[in-house]
């Protein structure tokens, strides 16, 4: 049996991953404490005591989340691969992410536009700016090397964001356009494959210009 003092330090890491599960099931943000509180096998009162309220729970989630992406970028800004490589990468690993942890794009959104002006800002300083900064870091790279074009990272960064998540965004939107709503792991790798080489393609010196 596990001393009490290793439970109670495994409560918070219980209410997050049960909530996490919850989210992912029911394909909602829209989660009770209660609801939370049971699966983790915890009281209600726990959450309040460990993350303050429920924007509190939901940033630990995202904060939580960011650690695996801001390191899974941080191997690709050091490894020896083109930009064009670390570029698909990025993008086919973002897609994985929002995959295996569905509920996180719509969660980073409600965040950014509805959250407290300190959870807002947390994101920001925790997701969006290192995100941001490695795209910099890698686009700049292929300039320099003669491999991209120079294009403007911050907006090449919205694109990436709204192709990897819009896929993502409704099961009504995937039946409209691809026939069929079901969220497969085959059809991600597919988008995955599409939307990496349409984004290296895009960055590229010898891709086309358009005109006007």
């Amino acid at each position: 049996m596990k001393p009490a003092s290793t439970q109670l330090q495994q409560t918070p890491q219980r209410i997050v991953a049960a909530a996490r599960a919850l989210m992912t099931e029911r394909g909602v943000l829209e989660v009770s404490l209660a609801d939370i509180s049971e699966r983790a096998g915890a009281n209600v009162a726990l959450v309040s005591y460990y993350f303050g309220n429920r924007e509190g729970l939901m940033l630990a989630i995202v904060e939580a989340d960011a650690e695996q992406a801001t390191a899974h970028l941080a191997r690709l800004l050091a490894a020896d691969i083109t930009p064009a490589a670390k570029i698909a990468a990025h993008v086919r690993g973002l897609i994985e992410t929002y995959y295996a942890r569905p509920y996180l794009h719509r969660l980073l959104q409600k965040l950014l536009r509805e959250g407290s002006p300190e959870v807002s800002a947390r994101v920001a300083e925790t997701l969006v700016q290192p995100v941001a900064a490695a795209r910099r870091a890698i686009i700049a790279e292929g300039v320099a090397q003669g491999a991209f074009r120079p294009v403007d990272p911050g907006l090449i960064g919205f694109a990436i964001d709204g192709a990897c998540g819009h896929v993502f965004s409704s099961e009504q939107s995937r039946r409209t356009v691809l026939g069929d709503g079901a969220l497969s792991h085959a059809l991600v790798r597919r988008y995955a494959r599409e939307v990496s080489e349409l984004v290296v393609n895009g960055l590229m010196t010898h891709a086309p210009h358009p005109a006007g």
